[in-house]
């Protein structure tokens, strides 16, 4: 198939506007549901087939604490033969919950997703989650942009596959603070103070 040189400058043009203009804020979804870390794996699926959502925020006390997406339900209780309704929220939440701000470029955040192998991001604003943006958020906005996602996978893959990732904002697993970085440490997701308090320096 070729196309045309006039396609071809309208997408480079397009993507373009969307690296220098488009943020996460004009893209993200504002529609967030909510459930109790001790309900059920069954009350979660239920309650995202009824939200027709593909994820839904884990709470405790009022507070977030994780996000549950179809594929944790999939991979978490399915693939392993386990009936949903004995497993709880808390069973099969991925937790810390990456986040990034609202005014974030929109080919950081799908740099940020390539990073941490995710398809969704929260929306956060302080303490305050805002939304939800996901990979297919980005696709849709722009012909051409899929070939810029491949390609920022392929780089990840090649170039940082042992490097420890960074998160613009995130829980610490150890203190519970939110935090506008990341480490990966020893499996947990730490601040730089519980970093330092398990014995990791740079």
């Amino acid at each position: 198939m070729v196309l045309s040189v006039q396609n071809d400058m309208e997408t480079d043009t397009s993507i373009l506007e969307i690296q220098n203009e488009m943020l996460v804020r004009e893209i993200m979804s504002k529609d967030l549901f909510d459930i109790d870390v001790t309900a059920s794996v069954l009350a979660v699926a239920r309650k995202m087939v009824e939200s027709d959502t593909g994820s839904i925020i884990v709470t405790e006390d009022g507070d977030i604490i994780g996000i549950i997406t179809e594929h944790d339900i999939i991979t978490k209780t399915v693939a392993k033969n386990v009936l949903p309704s004995e497993m709880t929220a808390k069973d099969i939440m991925s937790s810390p919950i990456i986040a990034t701000k609202s005014s974030t470029n929109i080919i950081e955040a799908a740099e940020m997703m390539v990073k941490s192998n995710i398809r969704r991001l929260a929306v956060m604003e302080g303490d305050v989650i805002e939304g939800m943006i996901t990979d297919r958020d980005i696709i849709a906005i722009a012909p051409g942009l899929t070939t810029i996602l491949e390609g920022l996978i392929e780089l990840h893959h090649e170039n940082n596959i042992h490097k420890e990732p960074e998160f613009e904002r995130g829980i610490c697993q150890r203190c519970g603070t939110l935090v506008d970085n990341l480490m990966d440490v020893n499996g947990l997701m730490l601040c730089e103070d519980c970093k330092e308090e398990e014995g990791y320096y740079d």
